[in-house]
């Protein structure tokens, strides 16, 4: 009964809203290299696990960055530092390469869960195992009970989920492993999930007397850009502290989002402070030069201008197939790309993609598509569900 309900919640609630949305995005690393396999299956654990490195031939005391003694922020720098331009390079897009020589696995960053952890996107996929997750009510349903704290604790179940997916399908025996617990600096507070709001910004038309949203501009007055479009991004960052933004296939006032400096650099991560990383929504990039035509920028143009504007990641492989171009011919600095890869290796630090964290050992596919999760998805529909009815003829008021 609860996989069938689970399904009904799933099919009857995929639909879109607008505004700022949180996408959950997932601790998954799908792509594992062969060596992280074994005859009986998965048997990763995390990154810097000295079994696997010696399963490697390698010797996880050899690399700083396995040092948890040190900073995430050395840390990373100093994986990013051990890398060539081309490795670095097939790190900045969705599917990261990992880099074997480095005992550096793999990693998927596109997973969705918009009410609920979806198999949209190579990051996630349900089996025998676990089928399917709850679907709790859309973005706009949740926000009509007007209940803060129904959605934390939505926010709670989602991501409960997903790190016992995660668990279930790819981590096998993590242990716990020594570090500081002081949490003062916020790039080192532990991330149960990397959650990405989207889309920046002004990004209100998806298809609408001709215009799409993949060659839509924005005209938009400064004062309606901070007031309306901007402020529930940055209630992302610096309420909720976000991990991550995702930038739009729009043009606003004829920049397209994902390579303006002023939306990326100076307002989210200079004045907004993000602790985390950018990224694209997918294919943006190619949007960018075969809609947009926008200066009619070649590929290497075009990760170089968003390289530079403050975009860490692309969902696609724009980056990985032209960002290596880009640099030979001088149009970007590979110390841009270092800024970035620094970016992304904090987060997955934080995530326990190197170290584990053992205080989630214990989820199991229990956790997904729980009775409690599902009277929870229930409960929420109920308190979203306003205005169906007029009793008493309360409605229109008069003014």
């Amino acid at each position: 009964m609860a996989k069938i309900f689970c399904s009904l919640i799933f099919l009857c609630c995929l639909v879109l809203s607008t505004g700022a949305r949180v996408n959950h995005r997932i601790l998954s690393s799908s792509t594992l290299g062969h060596d992280d396999a074994t005859p009986t299956g998965s048997n990763f654990t995390f990154v810097c696990d000295p079994a696997r490195y010696y399963s490697l031939g390698l010797e996880a005391s050899n690399f700083a960055f396995c040092d948890t003694s040190l900073s995430y922020e050395v840390r990373a720098m100093d994986l990013v530092n051990q890398m060539t331009l081309t490795e670095k390079v097939h790190q900045l897009g969705n599917k990261a390469y990992g880099v074997p020589r480095l005992g550096l696995a793999a990693y998927e960053w596109w997973s969705e869960a918009l009410h609920g952890v979806s198999n949209v996107g190579p990051g996630t996929f349900f089996d025998d195992l676990i089928p399917g997750s709850t679907s709790f009510p859309t973005v706009i349903t949740t926000a009509a009970a007007f209940n803060e704290s129904l959605w934390k604790v939505i926010g709670q179940a989602v991501s409960t989920e997903a790190r016992a997916i995660y668990a279930v399908n790819y981590v096998r025996g993590l242990q716990d492993v020594e570090g500081s617990e002081n949490y003062t600096d916020p790039n080192s507070r532990p991330l149960k999930v990397s959650s990405c709001c989207k889309h920046y910004a002004a990004y209100d038309v998806d298809n609408w007397k001709g215009v799409e949203r993949y060659t839509f501009d924005a005209r938009v007055s400064e004062q309606d850009m901070v007031e309306t479009f901007l402020r529930p991004f940055e209630m992302c960052v610096k309420d909720g502290d976000v991990s991550s933004i995702m930038c739009s296939y729009n043009r606003v006032n004829g920049i397209p989002t994902c390579a303006d400096p002023k939306l990326l650099n100076q307002t989210i991560r200079g004045d907004w402070d993000l602790h985390g990383y950018i990224v694209s929504d997918c294919d943006s990039l190619q949007v960018m030069v075969d809609d947009h035509k926008w200066l009619g920028d070649t590929k290497e143009d075009a990760v170089a201008q968003t390289l530079k504007a403050g975009l860490d990641l692309d969902c696609g492989d724009y980056y990985t197939d032209n960002v290596e171009a880009a640099v030979r011919q001088g149009k970007v600095r590979e110390a841009d790309i270092d800024k970035s890869l620094n970016f992304l290796y904090v987060v997955l630090m934080r995530l326990g993609f190197f170290d584990g964290i053992p205080q989630y050992n214990s989820f199991g596919k229990n956790d997904v598509c729980s009775k409690e999760n599902i009277e929870l998805a229930t409960e929420a529909a109920r308190e979203g569900t306003v205005l169906l009815k007029n009793e008493n003829n309360s409605l229109p008021f008069s003014i």
